[in-house]
């Protein structure tokens, strides 16, 4: 592994610790496919921005982003308030989605 994408991921693990007591990956395939958009490889940050608005909190300079989302009917919307759903983008240099992830607090 990369000693950059190690110090990101161990970054970013200690981040969401600190922010709450317990943070589990969300798996629900349901949930996962309101955000079917976000191919990893493919999806550039001006394209999730144009659907999600700006980034709630960034780390790294705006390589690691997050958004808070909320349920709303049959998809998912930022929400900065009574959230428990977290949006983790992670971006290439180029501007390109690296990974992402869905976790709850």
């Amino acid at each position: 592994m990369k000693p950059r994408l190690l110090a990101g991921t161990a970054c970013l693990c200690i981040l969401l610790a600190a922010c709450s007591s317990t943070v589990e990956r969300v798996s629900d395939p349901r949930t996962l496919g309101m955000l079917g958009f976000l191919q990893s490889g493919t999806v550039m940050r001006n394209e999730v921005e144009s659907r999600m608005g700006p980034p709630f909190t960034t780390y790294e300079d705006g390589r690691i982003v997050t958004y808070p989302l909320k349920r709303q009917g049959d998809r998912l919307e930022p929400a900065p308030e009574g959230s428990d759903l977290r949006l983790v983008i992670v971006y290439r240099a180029d501007g390109c989605v690296e990974r992402w992830s869905l976790v709850r607090q």
